[in-house]
């Protein structure tokens, strides 16, 4: 085979531009700039509502009827035309790409073309840019991130100093293994959730040895809270509230394959941790003054500015979205229960970001992921399978029972709050002309 021929073979199908695709439409022609838009979308992790409901008023403005069909790992999109029959699409594609300023971007641009400030020729063009466009954030600042954002979750935890140092050291650990190894290999990709808590699970044992830790628990966690999946379980429960039902279904599957990847992680690297450092030392639990608490909503609100690729000038929406995610569901839950605590939280954060929109066109995804990253109850569910492989089956089921009504709780409250995790529609005045 050519080594031309080779580099025209991408590594994953679902990653393959549309443009390598035999016979695929244009990306200037209507039909062909939709189907880049909503992969790009669905790149993203935009859920299954939100992107059908977006592209049936991209169509509608274009002429065309529409179809779609929306799942984690494929698109499906008929599109209807009086004087042509219906031509079917079907896109392979992986959700859950990160990048926020890439989305807020390209929701502009399709909101030009609904508000008609932009044709699909101007769209496709810019869609193209965005999508070989450079993050915001280099890796290096990701991966020193990772730290950080470790290090300040396993204070909010109420983890001691020797927690929060294990904590970063896990972080950094991470941090490295998913943007060097997670970069180069797809199978390394698709394991990761399994190897970073392997990873995290060792490194907690021995820091365990080394310093005699009040608690391992809190170090791992804080360590692998990026890769948690608490926000696909939370956007699972959406889709199926909202009667999307075969997306969700999945991605509450995917979901659960990643908790029970990390849960095996956890409980491998345990056992070879405590077979390499063993310990029979109990250090009761040190907790730091109250102060530090603010120390670690800054770091974390940093953090999330980098880890999501957002821009600056959101770090001090960011900042308040976390503040009011964390205070307010404490508040709740000081008030009357956990599942309330999340409810009032998630319905705060919520119309924040509703408030921030409207005010400044901050996109409503700046403020929303931060603050759910906080609030979602995805180390919740990996504390009850931890406690099923512990063999305490009542405690498991108990806290896995506890973690679906916080779940249940959180979606509730955004769908009250009025909003999804996309920006609104601009006004035609805000729209002049074609996004530069």
């Amino acid at each position: 085979m050519s080594e031309k021929a080779t580099e025209q073979i991408p590594d994953s199908i679902s990653e393959r531009r549309l443009d390598k695709v035999p016979h695929f439409p244009n990306r200037h022609e209507p039909v062909g700039f939709m189907l880049r838009l909503v992969k790009a979308l669905h790149t993203y992790g935009v859920p299954s509502y939100e992107l059908e409901r977006l592209l049936t008023n991209v169509a509608e403005q274009l002429g065309y009827g529409l179809q779609c069909i929306a799942v984690p790992t494929s698109i499906t999109m008929t599109f209807m035309l009086e004087e042509d029959k219906p031509q079917t699409y079907v896109i392979r594609s992986n959700s859950g790409e990160v990048d926020v300023d890439k989305l807020s971007r390209t929701m502009d641009v399709a909101y030009a073309v609904i508000n008609d400030d932009m044709t699909t020729e101007e769209g496709a063009i810019q869609l193209n840019e965005i999508t070989k466009s450079k993050p915001v954030h280099n890796r290096y600042w990701t991966i020193i991130c990772f730290m950080l954002v470790s290090a300040s979750i396993a204070r909010i935890f109420n983890g001691g100093l020797l927690e929060v140092i294990t904590g970063a050291a896990i972080g950094l650990s991470v941090g490295l293994l998913v943007n060097i190894g997670g970069t180069r290999s797809e199978t390394v990709a698709n394991l990761m959730p399994a190897l970073a808590a392997f990873m995290a699970s060792v490194i907690s044992v021995g820091f365990n040895k080394w310093l005699g830790l009040g608690s391992t628990y809190i170090p791992i966690v804080a360590g692998i809270i990026i890769l948690v999946p608490g926000m696909m379980l939370t956007i699972a429960m959406a889709e199926l509230a909202t009667q999307n039902l075969v997306s969700g279904t999945a991605r509450l599957l995917g979901s659960a394959v990643i908790f029970i990847q990390m849960t095996f992680g956890v409980a491998i690297g345990t056992q070879l941790g405590n077979f390499l450092f063993p310990s029979t030392v109990i250090t009761p639990l040190t907790l730091l003054p109250t102060w530090t608490i603010w120390i670690a909503i800054f770091a974390t609100s940093f953090s999330f500015v980098v880890l999501f690729q957002t821009r600056w000038k959101s770090f001090p929406w960011i900042i308040a979205a976390v503040c009011i995610a964390y205070f307010v569901s404490r508040w709740g839950v000081k008030l009357m229960n956990p599942a309330s605590g999340a409810f009032i939280g998630a319905l705060s954060v919520g119309l924040f970001a509703n408030l921030a929109y409207r005010i400044k066109q901050v996109p409503t995804a700046t403020c929303l992921m931060p603050g759910f990253i906080i609030l979602v109850p995805g180390s919740v569910g990996f504390k009850s399978l931890t406690a099923l492989l512990d063999h305490d089956i009542i405690g498991g089921l108990d806290t896995a029972f506890n973690m679906i009504i916080i779940g249940i709780s959180l979606v509730t409250g955004l769908l009250i709050s009025s909003i999804a995790t996309l920006p609104k529609p601009k006004t035609k005045a805000k729209l002049g002309k074609p996004l530069s």
